[in-house]
This record gives C-alpha cells, structure tokens and sequence, in this order.
C-alpha cells in the first residue's frame, strides 16, 4: 500500500490487518494510503473499513452502529439490560431463605425482584428483624434498580428535551410590533443599544429591542447583563432587550423576529475590511427584499455602509423595495470628527456630544399655531431651556422640496407646517419651555442685570500670562501650518479616508507623520491605491512639491518607547493614536468586529497613549477606542486619560481627547433611526468641501468681542452691527475681562452676524458646554475661550 513512512524500529501502533488505530494513535509505521485514509471524514473512513472486514466482522460492525447509534436501538439495549437485572434479581431471591410474605418460589421471586428493580421504596417493607442476607440481597436489587431507572429517564428526558428543541427551532417566533431589530453581532451592537436605550429614554416612550447574531444566545445575554447592569442612568423599564441566535442572510431566521412590523431594522456590519463588509450587508439587505410579501419589512432599514459605491447600490435597491433603505456611512463621518477634535477641538467635542444621545441633541419640534407668524429671533426667546438654531419648512409640492435654514434672518417669520431645529437635553427640556410662559409677541428685553445685582461672586482676576500661553497655542492650532501624527495602522480603505479628511482641514504645507509596525512600502502602496482622487491634495512619498500636504512615514512599533523618538515631537500639534496591528494580530482580529480583537487593539491603543504623554507632555493626543468594555472603564476612572490639574493650571499640561468610535458611529445610526432629517442637518454641519464656509466654526472670544465692538463690561441684549454705534472697546480683553451672560452673547452674535451661539469652550476647564443652564447669569469670558457657532442663512434642500 505505497511506500512505507518507518520512523525507525517498528511501532506497536503500525498498522496490522483489517485494524485501525484511533484518531490519537501515533502514524509512524502507517503507509501514505493508511494516513490519508484516516484523514477522510468519518463517512468516507467508515465505509471504507467496512470494505476491508471479513463477513463476520461485517455484521458485527452493523450491529454495534444499530444498537448504539440508532434511537431504537439504545432502548432495544437498555430493555436487554433490564431484562437481565429481573433475571439476576429473581435468581439472587431464589437463592435465599425467603420470608413471610415471599417465598422462594419462581413467582414469587420474579414479583419481588421486579417490585425491588422498579420501586426503590419496597425495600421498606422488610422487617428489621429479617437475616443479613436477605437485606443485603433486598438492598443490592433496590440499588440496581435505582441506577438503571436514573439512566433510563436521563435517556428519556434526553430524547424529550431534544424534541422539544427541534419544535422551538421550528416554530419558535417572536410577537411583537413596533420594535427595534438589529442584525449583527458585532463589537458596535452594544454601543448601539446604549444609544437605542437613551433614544427611547429622551422620546419619553417604551420599546423593544431584538438582536439577532450567529453568537450563543446566553454569551449575549451575558454581555448584555454586564453592560447595563450599573448603567447611568438605569435602563428604563419600558425597554425590553431580547436576542435571537441565527443568520441575518437567512429568510426563515429573518421571518421569526416579526420583522414586518418592526419600526426599524438595523444591518450592521461584521467584518474588518470595508468592502467585505459592505458586501455582508448587501447580502442582509437582499434577504430582506426576497421575503414573502406577508412578511416584508414596512418599517426603515437601516444599513451601515462603509464605501461610497455601496451607497449607489443602495440607491438602486430603493428602487425595488417596499421600505426605505437608507444608507450611513458613520465611519466616514467618524473621521471628519475626529480630524475636528484633532485640530478644532472646541468643534470636535460639540459635535461629539451632539451625536450622543446622553448629552445636548439636535431635535425638531413643529411649530405650533402660536408662534406662527413670529420672527424668528423673538422666538428664540421661547425656549430658555434650549437653543433654537434652524427651521425646517416644506413647500406646497412636498418633503422633496423642503428646506434647511440654520440661523435664518432674526425677522423672518415662522410659518405654518415649519419645524423648529433645536438643540436640548431631551424633549421633556422642550416640553417644559412650550408650556412656560415664557415671552413670545409683545415683551421685550429687560434692562441689564449685573452680576452684583444677582448677588454672583465676583470672578477671580485672569492670569496674564497663562491667557497669553492659552492664546498662543489657540492661534498657533488656528493659522499655522501643523504637524499631525498618526500612530498605529488600520485597514488601507481606512487609513486613505482619514489622509484624505485631514488634507482637507490642513492648511498648504503641513505635515502627517506615520508611525505603525507595518511597513513602510506597505503602507505606502496600501494608500496609493486607496487614494488615487486625493492624489492632487497629497503627495504620499513625502517629496513635496508645491504646496500640498507632506505624508512621511516611519518604521517602528508605537508599543516601544524609543520608536517615538523618531516623530517630530516638538512640532508636533496633535497625535492620533491607533491600536497597532502587530505581528501577534490573529485571523479573528483581522476578519471581523469580534470584541476580543476590539479589546486587544484597545489595549495597543492605551499602552502606545502612556507612552507617548511621556514623551510629549504636551501635546494634545487623541486615542481611538472601540470596545464597551473600555468605553465603562474609562468613563469610570478619569484618572486614566486626564492630565494632572496642578500642571494643567500652569498651562503645561496636554490633553488626552479620548473618542469612542464605535459610540460615535453607533450615536450616528441611532439619529437616523430617530428622524433621517438630522442625519442631514449633521451631514451639512460635517461637509469639508469649503473650509472657509463650515457650518459650524469656533472664534476666540477675543477676536469676537473685537469684531463685534463689544465694551468690556458690557452685557446688553441691544446693539447693532459694527458701525452701528455701538461703544468702541475700552482696552484689551486681557486686562478687562468680559462680563456678560449667555443670552446677551447670543443675542449680540446673532443681532451682529446672524449666527447661532451654541455654546462655548471653556479654556479654564478645558471643556466645552454646550446649552448652559444658566444662561442669563453673568460670566466673565476670557480671551481664550471660544464662541461656538451655527454659521447664518445656511440653507440645505
């Protein structure tokens, strides 16, 4: 049988005649046939054992694969041995002397020996005084009995049980209407729950959310359980989680979750690479539209998309489908706002909470008959609770023909059928400003409070010198050309968008320095051909010509302190940080979401983060995380990423801006499954097409309080324009710090330019508040903070 593998002197396993060593078994001394043959699957090997077997062999064989793997047979076995047990039980009771009530005689001793095998109380019946020998024979029998009846009914609730799966496998189905389906367990689906959960929270209202993977159902409910179990606030009661174990590309899997009468069914995708994932959606997304037409889902559907050519599919799939499918590329949107918190932080940090539901959100409230008819700066006065910042009307011909005005001129009036964009905690926030009574046609402003009238404390004089370094750095983020650096790798689709987003945002000539594992040449080429459309606005080699933006790359692991010596830390304005992948990546890390990859690049991320605040103490960081895991341990223990405060106060300490992708591009689909129309006012709000021109923009306060001619004590809702005689200014801002409240911020900025103030960075704290609860309470502004604002007239269809 071919030629012999000998490994030396001859085994005793070496295969001899028609027998065959099992699957642990040593193969030295097997020929090549005999080792592929053990190699078949079990089907192909068995039938071909059986061929070798003589006659006798051959029936034996038949009958063992009858009796033991067959259903009738193993109880066919089971009554032999039973049989047997009586036939020893009666013998054993022959063999003794007998008692009172039984004798020894064939009757009698099968009636007893069958009463012993099937009740183990009969033994209960033998006096105390009978001989030892018929006690030990009375409980020997009981005792036989008792362990082949245990292993009788394990056998039949075995059976049962099964059957019993097999009939919920079949028909099992879940009834309920109304609901949230998301298909796709993935490290993304437990963000997107959290922001379902305050979604449903916010809305005041209950629903239910069904998940469906091709995970166990007790792993998930069991992540389920740890994520949400201390969650802040608490989970509603209202809302109910449910999962459900299957295959999203699978009709009958889809038909048991009663996906017809969902609200909204969510496609997530699974996999690591952007194409691949894209095309695991579009294979959900067919399943659904091949469904009987009893059970096509009526609700939105919901895809996530991570290509642009994806979304012309999805185009074309709407054209052929019963529901709206719409497409959302959060990831992209991600990257606009990470390069925003990279380089604008006060922008970046507005817009991540703006997409949270946890914090300030966009709402659209229609406007009821009493403000029809009103301009739209004396409604702002209607809600002291929120901000308004747009409306959204519709013409006679429809929604196709509706209109987005963010800051729209404070005279034009509200007409019927608008809706009010606004920014607030939740709509119980916008529901107790509507039933306020709360100015709205016939009052004015009031004179000017100040802060000594309203018994606020006076606030503490600004360190000049601190204002001047807080100053420098807001100019230097501001108008000089930066050095951005980038450390860790991702996929190349990835990596292109994120050149390709901070090229836009860069001014000419600055620099995005790579530090990854990865090779060089591979990243190099990975990004050429990724980026073919951006080749005008980046040249990749590093060799600059013209006035483009350089990309330099640098061979090094970002988990080794001495690799950060080769990125220009000093120049250096931000650094974003990515997990790595090394060369201990595994397959699973590189296919799919899996939350251990997650986890493992969160780590990478974490470690390459302390290290790097080391080396540049600094410098503003911003690491990427994924995990929920990391998302509660973080949230748990500021300690982790904040910088000291006796250094932040002496304005030597950098910031760690951590942002949480997966929230952020769960955060995105949960607004589209809330109301699509402000997916696209955040879309106009995140278009890089005119920098110049952005929705949203930040000014120093210094730059607008000398723009504005603003006094510096000043704190008026009145005024005009520049020119329009208001008060030249009294001296620097750094000497005489401002001292107004919000709303007259506002109404000055709006009355000035016809923007929408929304809220502020707070240089101090170094954080931005967005909506302020105190809003007509006076605060000194300092030359650093920064004035975040809604750009006027900004007009979307």
């Amino acid at each position: 049988m071919g030629n012999a593998l000998t490994g030396g002197d001859a085994s005793p396993w070496a295969l001899k005649g028609p027998k065959q060593p099992d699957g642990d078994s040593l193969t030295v001394g097997m020929s090549i046939d005999e080792i592929e043959e053990l190699m078949r699957p079990d089907v192909e090997t068995r039938i071909a054992r059986l061929k070798r077997l003589s006659k006798r062999e051959k029936v034996s064989e038949v009958v063992k694969s009858v009796t033991f793997g067959t259903s009738i047979g193993q109880y066919a076995f089971l009554l032999f041995i039973a049989i047997i047990l009586l036939i020893i039980g009666t013998v054993a009771w022959m063999s003794t002397t007998g008692t009172a009530d039984y004798d020894t005689s064939l009757v009698q001793s099968m009636w007893l020996s069958y009463t012993m095998f099937i009740d183990i109380g009969t033994q209960t019946g033998v006096p105390a005084d009978e001989s030892g020998t018929i006690k030990v024979t009375v409980a020997v029998l009981s005792f036989l009995g008792f362990c082949f009846n245990l292993t009788f009914l394990s056998v039949v609730v075995d059976n049962v049980r099964t059957l019993l799966d097999r009939l919920y496998t079949r028909y099992s189905q879940l009834f309920v209407r109304e609901h949230v389906v998301i298909l796709g367990w993935t490290s993304k689906t437990l963000f997107l729950v959290n922001e379902l959960i305050s979604m449903f929270a916010d809305n005041g209202g209950e629903g239910d959310i069904i998940i469906m993977g091709n995970t166990s159902r007790y792993e998930m409910l069991r992540s389920i359980e740890l994520t949400f179990r201390r969650r802040n606030p608490p989970k509603p009661r209202g809302v109910r989680i449910r999962v459900w174990e299957g295959d999203s590309a699978e009709e009958d899997d889809l038909t048991r979750l009663s996906i017809n009468t969902a609200r909204f069914v969510v496609c997530l995708a699974e996999s690591e690479d952007p194409r691949m994932a894209d095309a695991q959606v579009l294979e959900t997304l067919l399943s659904l539209l091949s469904l009987d037409d009893d059970d096509q889902v009526t609700g939105t559907v919901i895809a996530e998309l991570r290509t642009a050519d994806s979304r012309r599919v999805i185009n074309e799939l709407n054209l052929h489908a019963n529901s709206d499918v719409l497409g959302v590329q959060s990831a992209r949107a991600v990257d606009k706002i990470l390069a925003f918190n990279t380089l604008r932080p006060g922008v970046g940090e507005s817009l991540i909470e703006l997409i949270s539901f946890e914090g300030n959100n966009f709402f659209f409230e229609a406007a009821d008959d009493e403000l029809v008819g009103v301009p739209f700066g004396r409604v702002c006065e209607r809600f002291p609770l929120c901000i308004l910042c747009g409306l959204h009307s519709s013409s006679a011909q429809g929604a196709l023909r509706s209109e987005i005005v963010i800051g729209p001129p404070p005279d034009r009036p509200v007409q019927r059928g608008d809706r009010l964009l606004l920014i607030a905690v939740d709509r119980h926030a916008i529901a107790l400003d509507r039933s306020s009574t709360a100015i709205v046609r016939s009052c004015a402003p009031g004179p000017p409070v100040s802060g000594a009238e309203r018994g606020a404390k006076p606030a503490a004089p600004l360190d000049p010198a601190l204002e001047h370094v807080q100053l420098r750095n807001v100019k230097l983020q501001s108008w000089l050309r930066q050095t951005v650096l980038v450390i860790g790798w991702r996929s190349a689709r990835e990596m292109a968008d994120l050149v390709a987003v901070l090229s836009q945002m860069l001014l000419p000539g600055s620099e995005i320095h790579f530090l990854s594992a990865v090779d060089e040449s591979v990243r190099e080429a990975a990004l050429r051909s990724e980026m073919d459309i951006f080749a005008a606005l980046t040249d990749l080699a590093g060799g600059m010509a013209g006035g483009g933006i350089t990309v330099q790359h640098h061979d090094g692991s970002p988990l080794a302190s001495g690799a950060l010596e080769l990125l220009p830390l000093r120049e250096a304005t931000a650094a974003i940080v990515i997990g790595d992948p090394t060369g201990a990546q595994t397959s699973e890390e590189a296919s799919s979401y899996s939350k251990g990859a997650a986890r493992l690049r969160d780590a990478r991320t974490f470690h390459s983060t302390t290290l790097l605040r080391k080396a540049a103490p600094d410098l503003r960081i911003v690491p990427i995380y994924e995990d929920i895991l990391t998302y509660r341990l973080l949230r748990r223990n500021d300690g982790l990423v904040e910088v000291d405060e006796s250094k932040r106060a002496r304005g030597t300490g950098g910031v760690t801006a951590v942002l949480h992708r997966n929230s952020l591009e769960t955060g995105l689909i949960a607004m589209q499954a809330d109301d699509p129309t402000l997916v696209f006012v955040l879309s106009q709000l995140l278009a890089l097409d005119d920098v110049a021109g952005q929705k949203i923009f930040s000014v120093p306060f210094e730059a607008a309080l000398a723009d504005m001619q603003l006094t510096a004590g000043e704190s008026t809702h009145g005024g005009g324009r520049a020119g329009g005689g208001a008060p030249a200014p009294t001296g620097k801002l750094g000497t005489s710090p401002a001292e107004m409240t919000f709303d007259a911020m506002s109404a000055r900025v709006r009355d000035f330019a016809g923007h929408v103030l929304i809220g502020y960075f707070d240089s101090a704290l170094e954080k931005v508040v967005l909506n302020p609860l105190k809003k007509r309470v006076p605060r000194r502004w300092r030359a650093t903070d920064e004035l975040i604002l809604l750009r006027a007239h900004a007009a979307s269809t």
